[in-house]
């Protein structure tokens, strides 16, 4: 099991190509190139390729026991051929019927190894398998939307508000809950591993209401859409109930923060400290669109809605799955390659919340700049992670 955790990074490594193409696209305009196909093909390689695959991959090492981690890899195995094939189908015809096949394929397979995970997982009750178990109902509810996004796409509806609504739903469920949570139970047991301890009690509040946030708000990512008055109040009670979460999670590892802090290696310190940056600044962000102006304009400029993304994706979610990486001696990130991230990350988030403040071109230029330092830095990590011995047999 151990090499299939290496299979993430070869998908973390296209998925940054991709969004290089993409960028490089607005800046010579590549003949033939369907932009919205290949964007279908970056997002999902980015989203079920690299961070899904990366959490499967850390649940399976962390929480199965060896013997019984057989059936897993070859579910896996299958899953990433699935996503390879993605690869292929969505950059030739967008939501047709291959993609549409493939990824139902892909989430019907995921939903069978969830509930088997579950079902084996069952009997422990520690804080990081509830988080896994919580990011696997996010999961599950979150294939709701791709399969309405596949059915409105094919009739015709893709440009329907109900599209987009299908599409945030798909979204919000992926990266509030899904990533987040596996995130979150990833590091909480890389932390119990190291016997750092922990206050229980406020690590289960801060789950809890985090969880029971997650719910409502998804109502944050329809108030363009003018629901009404109640969908509003909904929208910013969650965005409260989440900062109330941030303080919990503060609470709980304030003695971690004060104690040991200093015992980690400076890449996976300062790859923490930026994903949990990025952590604090997406609930301020999601707190600010519950007022009708910041909603329109997020809704508006679609470059606020991809800083958004990013920031969550890259700042927070793989971020955070890199420290668990680096932490475990999976990889070995050199302090080079580390600024050739920080520096990607920080010029794409950057250029794009520069919107109407720079030339447009001047914000290409940078967005392919960033880009590709992003895919230096995966490219030397993912080459580093492949040469590396992978020694141990739990995350």
């Amino acid at each position: 099991m151990q090499k299939i955790l290496k299979l993430p990074f070869v998908f973390f490594t296209i998925a940054a190509l991709l969004g290089l193409l993409l960028r490089w696209h607005f800046f010579r305009p590549i003949s033939g190139l369907a932009y919205p196909y290949w964007l279908h093909a970056h997002s999902h390689i980015m989203f079920l390729g690299w961070v899904f695959n990366a959490l499967l991959c850390g649940f399976i090492v962390t929480f199965i026991p060896l013997p019984k981690q057989g059936w897993y890899r070859g579910i896996v195995i299958i899953l990433n051929l699935l996503v390879l094939g993605m690869l292929i189908t969505f950059p030739l015809q967008g939501y047709g019927l291959y993609s549409i096949i493939i990824s139902t394929l892909h989430m019907l397979f995921s939903v069978i190894l969830l509930f088997r995970f579950n079902r084996e997982t069952r009997l422990t009750n520690s804080e990081p398998i509830r988080f896994a178990r919580m990011a696997s109902l996010f999961f599950i509810l979150s294939s709701v939307g791709p399969f309405a996004v596949g059915i409105l796409a094919a009739n015709g509806l893709g440009h329907t508000s109900w599209y987009h609504l299908a599409v945030y739903f798909y979204l919000h469920f992926q990266y509030n809950g899904a990533f987040t949570f596996g995130v979150f139970s990833l590091l909480f047991h890389w932390l119990e591993k190291k016997n750092i301890s922990l206050n229980k009690k406020y690590v289960k509040v801060f789950r809890l209401i985090l969880f029971v946030a997650c719910f409502p708000a998804y109502a944050l990512s329809t108030l363009w859409a003018e629901p009404g008055l109640l969908i509003f109040i909904a929208g910013f009670a969650a965005a409260a109930f989440q900062l109330v979460a941030l303080l919990w999670l503060f609470k709980s590892i304030m003695s971690f923060m004060q104690t040991t802090w200093k015992k980690f290696d400076w890449t996976s310190r300062s790859l923490l400290a930026v994903a949990l940056l990025s952590f604090i600044l997406k609930l301020i962000l999601q707190t600010l669109s519950a007022f009708p102006y910041f909603a329109q304009l997020a809704y508006e400029v679609r470059d606020y809605v991809m800083a958004y993304l990013h920031l969550v994706l890259i700042g927070t979610i793989s971020f955070s799955i890199l420290a668990w990486y680096q932490g475990n001696g999976y990889i070995t990130i050199k302090p080079i390659v580390l600024v050739l991230f920080l520096l990607g990350f920080a010029g794409t988030e950057f250029a794009l919340i520069c919107t109407g403040i720079i030339p447009r071109h001047a914000i290409t230029l940078i967005m392919v700049f960033s880009s590709f330092l992003l895919v230096l830095a995966i490219g030397f990590t993912t080459l580093t992670s492949l040469k590396k011995k992978l020694f141990s047999a739990e995350g």
